[in-house]
């Protein structure tokens, strides 16, 4: 079953001859029925009543009887919204002392997850029962009552275990009074985490470092490769390709096929105006719809301009898999950028949207004929040209922003070096 954003549930199971059976829900709490065959046998269908009572979704919000409603922040998950609060929170992982092994050879090589709202970070693996990691990471705080998760893992040849979480409020920080605290481990018999935690002010902290850029701009993303990721195919391998969202623009690369470690090599752009980034691994499917392979969001608001950060980022709701990207807040010097024609770029956006419309009438009367093998390359085309036209929307919005803020630099300076001028126009 699907969750679908006009609230309604889409379920589909597999019919004869690998065909795909689907009903659609209009809203939680309404039942469907379905007509299955049976698997392995030429006679024989079973009738079933499907219902959804109520969605509950990663951000700890509800939906059921057509309503999406916010739930309080708790131990399971955010608010729909995480307003920020100006101050910055440093998580430093000291060490760990007495942590279980389930390894038969008696070895301990533990790692630690650190959430914060969508913030997801990880520190290296070490190799004893009691390590020290040492490994400071930073978050912007939310308010509301947002709670650190915590999870410990040791690495094994055949997958991950899990040796413990905790949750930690950061309720009550004082700048200039960081806390160093020990951190028992729930669901495990013994271990314990030390964890030093402080606030700090933003504007104090940036100009501590030498001041980030804080003029607006435009970021610019390159997507390299992944590595390790799950596998959401029958044969072991997976179809990735990432989407990402940023405000509400969302872009998306090219589909890799059978691979668990992609390279893309492929750079967006986006206006700096500091909404989240963040980035949707999922695995492409030309009959089903798409599965998550994880998520994670790019820390990119403290970066300085023009200097470019390396890294690769844990996915975020699986059990392995990174991302390698590099970010970079470009400096807003139009001159640097490739200019566009608007009256081009319009007419090309027309021509894209004439031939999306065309390549949907052709899917749906794929569907209407019951050809479902037919509609893979029609469906990669139009999302290829979807793609295709919100590039063109995003290099006319970045443009006008960069212009206007050259407009108003250019005003500003005339104000700035003519004062005299300036009382004159406002006495007349």
């Amino acid at each position: 079953m699907r969750y679908n954003t006009d609230d309604s549930t889409t379920f589909w199971a597999i019919g004869p001859d690998s065909s795909v059976l689907a009903r659609h829900s209009e809203f939680c709490g309404k039942a469907v029925e379905m007509v299955l065959p049976f698997e392995g046998v030429n006679i024989g269908e079973l009738a079933v009543k499907l219902v959804i009572k109520e969605w509950q979704f990663s951000d700890g919000s509800l939906s059921f009887n057509n309503l999406r409603v916010s739930s309080q922040p708790s131990l399971n998950g955010s608010s729909n919204f995480l307003p920020r609060t100006g101050r910055r929170i440093i998580v430093t992982v000291v060490e760990g002392k007495d942590l279980i092994t389930k390894d038969k050879s008696g070895k301990c090589n533990p790692y630690v997850k650190l959430q914060y709202g969508k913030v997801l970070q990880k520190t290296k693996t070490a190799h004893s029962f009691n390590t020290v990691w040492n490994q400071r990471f930073e978050f912007d705080e939310i308010g509301d009552g947002e709670y650190l998760k915590i999870k410990c893992y040791t690495e094994e040849v055949f997958g991950d275990d899990s040796i413990g979480s905790a949750h930690i409020s950061l309720e009550g920080l004082v700048e200039g009074s960081p806390r160093d605290v020990w951190i028992p481990l729930e669901k495990v018999n013994s271990g314990e985490l030390r964890i030093q935690i402080e606030a700090v002010r933003i504007d104090d902290y940036e100009g501590s470092r030498g001041s980030s850029y804080s003029g607006n701009g435009w970021i610019e993303l390159v997507l390299i490769e992944a590595r390790d990721l799950v596998a959401a195919d029958l044969r072991g391998t997976s179809d990735p390709y990432v989407r990402v969202q940023y405000g509400n623009l969302k872009r998306r690369t090219k589909v890799m096929y059978k691979t668990l470690n992609p390279k893309w090599h492929q750079t967006l752009e986006f206006p700096d105006n500091g909404n989240p980034l963040e980035l949707h691994v999922k695995d492409h499917n030309a009959v089903l719809p798409t599965s998550s392979i994880g998520d994670c969001v790019v820390e990119y608001q403290r970066l300085p301009p023009n200097q470019m950060a390396d890294k690769w980022i844990p996915l975020q709701g699986v059990k392995r898999g990174e991302i390698h990207i590099q970010v970079t807040r470009k400096v807003p010097e139009l001159e640097k950028k490739p200019s566009v024609d608007p009256d081009t770029s319009l007419t090309k956006a027309h021509q894209i949207s004439s031939q999306m419309k065309q390549m949907m009438i052709k899917l749906q009367s794929l569907i209407d004929d019951g050809i479902l093998e037919g509609i893979s390359t029609p469906l990669s085309e139009l999302e290829a040209l979807q793609d295709m036209q919100e590039e063109y929307m995003v290099q006319l919005e970045t443009e006008q922003m960069l212009l206007l803020n050259k407009i108003k630099e250019v005003g500003q300076e005339m104000l700035n070096s003519s004062p005299s001028l300036t009382r004159n126009s406002f006495g007349s």
